[in-house]
């Protein structure tokens, strides 16, 4: 019946000018729900006469239910009347009343007033507060709060109830993203010395033919046994071993055997790793006579670092020699053009982006054994890194003159270069001086997903290698990555604000010396070349700076007025914008007046 049809049925039922068809409607239905109610109450009296009433867990939410829509009704259609008296909620049965009585009045009209007294209706919801079985009952709820919970919280939980424990255990992917970085037991104690015969001899049971692979992986291969036993281990999905102890023949057990279904696997920072194994497995794992559908891995994290601190951003240097002098209440520095120069900040898009996509300058502090860019070559769309291959121009042999000598006495610019792996993150601006990039940048969405690394941390609530590689997508703005080697950007890049310079733009970059001695902190082109700052190019006249373009040296590095020596203001301690540290400490002066 439609609503309108409804609510004049029951307008029209209990409407005065229409009260003869009320006991058709009203009365009859009444007596026959009474009628049925006490068949009812008979035939369960003589099954069960002494039964007490029970009532489940559903029963409540039927009857909270039921109330709701009560007060949903009321709510919607308020004014039910009977005769010429309007009907209210406690008549019609939809709240609970409690009658508050007035205390007695020593007046005389006391009595009148408590007779005169109107009694407060109340509305009382009663609403069983939810527990953490209900919770954890829902499995959308329990598939985006285990991730966060380490593998000791979610046995921890498992153990409290049978129900929690059902939950836990038998509810697939509850241990899909696993990490066991944050279980103790996985760690190998610090009293374990270095040397492996003294712990063979302080513990008899070890056996004599146990060997230090074997040893260093006992913690972990203990933890998957225990998974193992409770079906746990072939759900797991992401695995975490961030600065554990793994050998390369657990990781070789991981990828080549059928144990395990891991889709992405992070072994960054591990202990006791050994490199030239760990590459020799992948290189097996993805030979061509591989078997079909192996390997089961498809991303692996190794090069990214565990921890990634937001990069300092340096301000202007100030001094409190400088902040104490008020007559030295000099401007910031500027270019000779007058327009002050300063280093690039990173904007709140940037800080929400990952380091790949921004000037964030070298990502990869320790350096990257040799063999590591054949290795991601020979995985290259079979399984992905947190890297990726530098694609600049002097990498692609394709393009190699073969009538030209690939020696060390040709032209540094014109030799090609092996397989390296990208370690400098240099921003989607592009070259500074026409803000692309040779070989074309790597849009998210536009290019090959093989040019996009896996971005740290891995995904809590995916285990896809897309998922990995999806960079944060800002509103209006592209995900650009560009990237190169160390090599590529040889006396091409500044290791200040990071900008760079194509081949295009500076064909034969000069080669950056130093002619800084042990006692100096900078030194100064001829003032002549002053006309050129903004020109390509990087020259090292830092110590701390490294090579710096000209806009830099502009930036940070000044003439004292009084020695007229060259220093840099970010790595001269005790200096001014005017004065070195050497002639701003007025105790130096005065040593320096006596002779």
């Amino acid at each position: 019946m439609p609503e309108g049809e409804l609510w004049s049925t029951l307008v029209t039922a209990i409407d005065p000018e229409h009260i003869k068809a009320m006991p058709a409607v009203l009365l009859s239905t009444i007596e026959l729900l009474e009628t049925e109610l006490a068949n009812a109450r008979a035939a369960l009296q003589e099954l069960q006469p002494n039964a007490a009433p029970v009532f489940s867990r559903r029963d409540e939410l039927a009857l909270g239910a039921m109330t709701a829509y009560r007060q949903n009704l009321i709510g919607r259609a308020p004014d039910f009347f009977y005769g010429t008296c309007r009907l209210t909620s406690k008549e019609l049965g939809l709240v609970p009343v409690v009658e508050e009585v007035l205390p007695d009045d020593e007046d005389s009209d006391g009595a009148v007033k408590e007779d005169t007294a109107k009694s407060q209706t109340i509305t009382t919801v009663l609403r069983k507060p939810a527990t953490l079985t209900d919770v954890l009952s829902n499995n959308v709820i329990l598939d985006h709060i285990a991730p966060y919970l380490s593998t000791p919280a979610l046995f921890a939980v498992a153990s409290t109830s049978r129900v929690l424990r059902s939950l836990v255990i038998d509810t697939p992917y509850v241990f899909r993203h696993l990490d066991l970085s944050r279980c103790r037991g996985a760690y190998i104690a610090s009293e374990v010395p270095d040397n492996l015969e003294a712990q063979v001899a302080r513990e008899v049971q070890l056996s004599d033919a146990l060997t230090a692979d074997n040893f260093y992986a006992a913690p972990l291969r203990g933890i998957f046994s225990h998974l193992e036993r409770k079906s746990i281990l072939q759900d797991v999905r992401t695995l975490i071993l961030d600065g554990l102890s793994v050998p390369a023949e657990l990781v070789a057990d991981i990828i080549l055997t059928d144990r395990f279904n891991i889709n992405i696997l992070s072994i960054r920072e591990c202990r006791h790793l050994n490199e030239r194994k760990l590459m020799q497995v992948l290189n097996y794992a993805v030979r061509p006579t591989r078997p079909k559908g192996t390997p089961r891995l498809k991303g692996i994290y190794h090069f990214t670092p565990m921890a990634q601190p937001c990069a300092a951003v340096r301000r202007n240097y100030r001094d409190w020699w400088n902040s104490r002098c008020s007559s030295q209440e000099s401007s910031e520095p500027s270019t000779p053009g007058g327009n002050p120069v300063s280093r690039r900040e990173p904007t709140s898009d940037t800080c929400s982006q990952n380091p790949w996509y921004y000037p964030s300058g070298k990502l990869f502090k320790r350096k990257i054994d040799e063999g590591w860019a054949e290795t991601i070559q020979k995985c290259e769309g079979i399984i992905a890194f947190d890297t990726v291959l530098c694609r600049g121009p002097r990498h692609k042999v394709e393009l190699q003159d073969p009538s030209l000598p690939n020696d060390e006495s040709s032209e540094p610019e014109s030799r090609m270069l092996a397989p390296a792996i990208a370690t400098v993150a240099l921003g989607p601006g592009g070259c500074d001086g026409c803000h692309s990039v040779p070989e074309g940048p790597a849009i998210w969405g536009e290019s090959l997903e093989e040019r996009f690394p896996l971005l740290a941390p891995p995904p809590l609530h995916s285990s896809t290698v897309a998922a990995a590689r999806r960079p944060a997508l800002i509103p209006d703005k592209q995900a650009v990555l560009i990237a190169r080697c160390t090599e590529c950007l040889t006396d091409r890049w500044c290791h200040r604000c990071n900008k760079w310079f194509c081949a295009d733009c500076l064909p034969y970059p000069e080669r950056v010396r130093s002619n800084l001695t042990p006692h100096q902190t900078a030194t100064r082109e001829p003032r002549g070349d002053e006309s050129n700052i903004g020109g390509p190019g990087v020259s090292k006249d830092c110590w701390e700076c490294g090579p710096t373009c000209a806009m830099c040296k502009a930036e940070c590095q000044r003439t004292c007025n009084t020695c007229r020596g060259d220093y840099c203001v970010e790595h001269n301690e005790g200096c001014s914008s005017t004065l070195c540290d050497w002639c701003n400490t007025s105790t130096r002066h005065r040593v320096r007046e006596l002779y």
